[in-house]
């Protein structure tokens, strides 16, 4: 044996720490037992864990990250190194979304890994919702920017709801457009003058790009007319409309019937009845009954 080694192994023997020392299985047990008793006050488990201590009290408050113990003379709160697992969970999860509901629900649970999986999924869902919603408002977005770039006063298209309303009306076939202005004349002189609401306009249910016109002028009622009236008389269905704006000439009309076409086709709605004009002074507007595809 060399001198070298020989030496080593007394210098081992003197500090005791050969092998089954029994200085070294005190040092552990000390350690071990340090470790085991050791407690934060709130500050010091705030700055290990990387959160304010604010956000602490709040968690407790909360019921989501209850103290291991608080001091009852001083309030102070302590904690245990093994609760800086359960913060890293909360905020593990917290930055992927999950709700502090959620989170206290599966905290308190004490939540296995089919429970977390089950609330990832519910979030999965909700996300890619999320996301669905975002790419049509860009695709809207968009069709806005182009409608600009093509006309520099871009028709505003908006959606309403109405309620039935009762009318009187005149369902007709028409040689031109102009033409309806003619049978308007005969409903309005049919109506008894008491019994005229403030409403009046036009259902098209055929336009010219069908091959023939066929329209229906109607006036609101405000009660009910004679039984013996040349017109007819019912409801206004109850519907959710596209609706926009114009003037009362063709031009001005026809760029509101544009655009809320091509706002229909966007976000994918078809018609659902019969167009609808409603006169409104100097301006007209224009409705469209509308169903998803």
């Amino acid at each position: 044996m060399s001198k070298a080694f020989q030496c080593a192994g007394r210098c081992k023997r003197r500090i005791g720490v050969a092998r089954g020392s029994p200085v070294l299985s005190w040092s552990k047990t000390v350690f071990r037992g340090a470790l085991m008793n050791t407690h934060y006050q709130i500050g010091e488990f705030a700055e290990l864990g990387g959160v304010s201590a604010k956000t602490l009290r709040f968690y407790d408050e909360i019921g989501l990250l209850r103290p291991a113990s608080v001091d009852p003379r001083t309030g102070y709160r302590h904690y245990l190194p093994q609760q800086l697992e359960e913060l890293a969970t909360v905020l593990a999860l917290k930055n992927l979304g999950v709700s502090l509901s959620k989170l206290r629900e599966l905290t308190r649970k004490r939540g296995s890994a089919t429970e977390r999986r089950s609330i990832l999924n519910e979030l999965k869902g909700t996300l890619e919702q999320s996301i669905q919603a975002a790419t049509q408002s860009l695709s809207w977005v968009n069709s806005a920017l182009d409608e600009i770039d093509e006309c520099q006063q871009p028709i505003a298209v908006i959606v309403k709801r109405r309620p039935a309303l009762p009318i009187a009306s005149l369902r007709v076939e028409l040689k031109n457009y102009a033409e309806v202005s003619i049978f308007e004349g005969h409903l309005s002189e049919a109506v008894p003058p008491e019994c005229l609401g403030t409403l009046r306009g036009v259902l098209w249910h055929r336009c010219a790009d069908s091959g023939s016109l066929e329209a229906e002028p109607f006036v609101t009622l405000k009660k009910p007319v004679p039984i013996k009236i040349a017109c007819e008389r019912k409801q206004l269905p109850e519907a959710t409309l596209a609706c926009a704006y114009s003037g009362m000439d063709d031009q001005s009309a026809e760029r509101a019937y544009t655009a809320i076409r091509r706002w229909m086709n966007v976000r994918g709605y078809r018609l659902a009845g019969p167009k609808r004009e409603l006169y409104l002074g100097q301006m007209l507007e224009i409705q469209f009954p509308l169903a998803e595809n």
